[in-house]
């Protein structure tokens, strides 16, 4: 069985009116006969609006300032409590930035008044004062071509119909596929036993008990399956943190001996309680993990309700990690020439270019890299992937500008994007996708491309947006797949063994001439991980550590956002993609007996432990059949929901690609891509299946021998 729905069509959003107290009082007298009930929310709203007040007064008194940015900035000086470096996604106007936690503020008090079940909070679809009192401040939609042949930068204008136009556009909302778990309807994290009513155990120790560190070498995958599904969920995911000004908000007290009394805590605070017999924590006296909640979007009907998380990059499959979600960074990588992107040859070979920002990087690092998204250095391997499709840019557009020399840099920038995005939509729907899934599921919704020419599957029906349940569980199975050093074998037969947290936030191995391909060499040969119960210490002791003896633990960071983003548990989606609810810990098989130290009850199981947990669904799945449903809605929705998709013909893709092209487009795969951007191809050798470990079945191939691409089909192209 599967998931129930190809596309549920849910109403979750409490929708009210959303007034300021000055509005209220016009509404109140505005009209002579006003009603009880209207008097009722008038004051209602004030409420909200003076309990709003008064916790950023409170936050102000304690020398902090309220202001949503980026997930979290490894302060060098203090323990690092974010997997992310900071960066400048949209920016939002600073009344922006506040507002939503201010609906917040309103929608609990109106719901109050009028003593709302949690159900009705969640799933009623509107009330208030009616449309004509509702606040004017919603941005209009943006004027589009619906013939523009270009994608936008900011995913803007992919549904021509004009009230739709911001569908998947960067800085809208995630959807939720189930109702949120918020604990009071609208903003209150997940935080009790629904069996028992008591705290749920503490994120990490869950990650301690449930998680650890084990060596299990995937019989058939490698590291570049992993390394590749975090460069793609980078280009349709990426959540902020509440920040205070321009610093991180600490929710625990200076030396992380405990968490800050609620009364000096910032309201978005939600940090990670430490036992005092944690069997690593405890060395270093750290009792407390930072953790900041998840700035929130306005909702985009004009109306308040409960919390919706903000995804600040375009929710589309678009090359926006490589490109970048908005205009100004989109052109910051432009050389205005020749449509090539920026880059830089500090050893003869071509690497991103520098990125001037002090917090991207180690202070050490010997050189930060910039591409469009600001989580490239991370680690070096993602940074790899990274240099390898800006090669890729540059070679399409040299290529494109000798079969077509009078086009202009606009031309060649834009048409080399316009493939540079095709191959990965194409690499990622029917290579990564299908092994990650399984073909089965990958069928059941539709998501293997026609290889024979244009589709006609999109809709303007279909809302292009990520789901919560994806950013903030699912797609995090990845997690389990790292393995805790990269061996890295080198042309000159040297072999040397990498630990991770050597290269978190310190790409300066790239400096070295060749290492490139001795990066890509090594992540196709070696194996990741297994989706299981055991996750790297180097991930859950040492993230981002820097110089410390100590980092963050990404499986709590990973338990607590599902929390803060009010996931339901996982029984609640095992039963939406049509599995039945587990009613013992045995059923969990050897782990059970862990789970059930830290869990009351199966019900209370977090959805990213249980859904990581699960058997392989059918048909050859690297996942359980949860996670699976949740890809397959998922990518569904960004396929069928995006005009843009490079299979779409001309009926609806003003962009279309020939028939001709789409023959050639379909020559790609990544080995292609690894084939003609690596330094020295000469006696480089891939697997046809480059996300698999060389074998028998997957014997490596000469770059030479692989059918290149035929840029003389876009040769005239108008």
């Amino acid at each position: 069985m599967f998931a129930v729905s190809l596309f549920p069509i849910l109403t979750l959003a409490l929708s009210v009116s959303v007034l300021r107290a000055d509005e209220a009082d016009r509404v109140a007298t505005f009209d002579s006969g006003v009603t009880a009930s209207e008097q009722l929310l008038t004051h209602a709203i004030r409420e909200g609006h003076r309990q709003y007040a008064h916790r950023v007064a409170s936050v102000e008194k304690n020398g902090q300032k309220m202001k949503g940015t980026n997930e979290g900035l490894p302060a060098w000086h203090q323990f690092h409590s974010s997997p992310f470096a900071r960066g400048k996604p949209n920016r939002a106007t600073p009344r922006d930035e506040v507002e939503p936690y201010e609906d917040v503020f309103v929608a609990r008090s109106l719901a109050d008044a009028l003593n709302l079940t949690l159900t009705e909070r969640t799933a009623a679809d509107d009330f208030g004062l009616g449309e004509a009192n509702r606040l004017k401040r919603c941005m209009p939609p943006k004027p589009c071509d619906p013939h523009a042949k270009y994608r936008s930068f900011d995913g803007t204008c992919n549904n021509p119909v004009p009230s739709r136009s911001s569908w998947g556009s960067a800085g809208s909302p995630f959807e939720r596929l189930l109702p949120p778990a918020y604990e009071d309807g609208v903003w209150s994290p997940r935080a009790h036993s629904s069996a028992t009513g008591r705290p749920l155990a503490s994120a990490r120790t869950v990650s301690v008990t449930v998680f650890p560190d084990n060596d299990r070498p995937d019989p058939k995958f490698n590291l570049l399956m992993m390394q590749f599904g975090q460069f793609v969920s980078h280009d349709i995911t990426r959540s902020v943190s509440v920040r205070s000004g321009n610093d991180e908000i600490q929710c625990c007290s200076s030396d992380h001996s405990a968490a800050l009394p609620a009364e000096q805590a910032h309201f978005a605070c939600l940090p990670i309680e430490v036992s005092a017999d944690d069997p690593f924590y405890s060395k270093f006296g750290i009792r407390c993990l930072n953790f900041v909640r998840l700035a929130l979007a306005r909702d985009g009907k004009c109306r308040v309700g409960y919390g919706k998380q903000v995804d600040v990059i375009t929710h589309f499959i678009d090359g926006s990690m490589v490109y970048g979600s908005n205009r100004e960074t989109a052109d910051s990588l432009r050389t205005f020439s020749g449509g090539r992107l920026r880059s830089i040859f500090p050893s003869g070979d071509e690497l991103l270019p520098t990125e001037s920002r002090p917090d991207a990087c180690e202070p050490w690092a010997k050189v930060c890299l910039r591409s469009g998204d600001d989580r490239t250095n991370q680690i070096i391997s993602l940074t790899g992937v990274h240099v390898l499709f800006l090669r890729e840019h540059n070679r399409l557009a040299a290529g494109l500008a000798h079969v077509n020399p009078h086009w202009d840099d606009e031309r060649l920038y834009q048409e080399a994007r316009r493939i540079v995005v095709a191959e990965i939509q194409k690499i990622f729907y029917n290579d990564y996708l299908l092994q990650i899934m399984g073909h089965e599921m990958a069928r059941h919704y539709g998501l293997l491309d026609n290889p024979d020419g244009h589709t006609d599957s999109y809709s303007t029906e279909v809302r292009p947006l990520v789901f919560n349940e994806l950013s903030g569980a699912a797609y995090r199975f990845g997690h389990s797949t790292v393995n805790g050093a990269f061996l890295i074998q080198h042309r000159d037969r040297r072999s040397e063994l990498v630990p991770i947290q050597d290269v978190f936030l310190n790409p300066s191995r790239l400096l070295q001439r060749s290492f490139f391909d001795d990066l890509l060499f090594s992540m196709i040969d070696e194996p990741q991980q297994q989706v299981d119960d055991s996750i790297t210490h180097g991930l859950t002791r040492l993230l981002f550590a820097g110089r410390l003896p100590f980092g963050s633990d990404l499986a709590a960071l990973n338990v607590q956002r599902g929390r803060d983003h009010a996931l339901r548990p996982y029984n609640d989606y095992r039963e939406w993609a049509g599995l039945p609810r587990i009613s013992s810990f045995e059923q969990f098989g050897p782990v059970g007996e862990r789970l059930a130290a830290v869990y009351e009850s199966p019900d209370d199981v977090d959805l990213w432990v249980g859904g990581l947990l699960e058997p392989p669904a059918p048909g050859g799945a690297l996942v359980g059949q949860t996670f699976a449903s949740i890809f397959g809605e998922q990518f569904a929705r960004l396929k069928f929901g995006d005009r843009y998709y490079y299979t779409n013909g001309p009926q609806h893709n003003p962009g279309h690609f020939t028939v001709h092209q789409l023959r050639e487009l379909a020559k790609v795969s990544l080995a292609t891509v690894v084939c003609a951007n690596i330094g020295h191809p000469d006696g480089f050798s891939v697997p046809p299946n480059v996300f698999q470990q060389p074998s028998g079945h997957n014997p490596p191939v000469p770059c030479g021998s692989l059918p290149p691409v035929d840029l003389n089909a876009w040769r005239g192209d108008h």
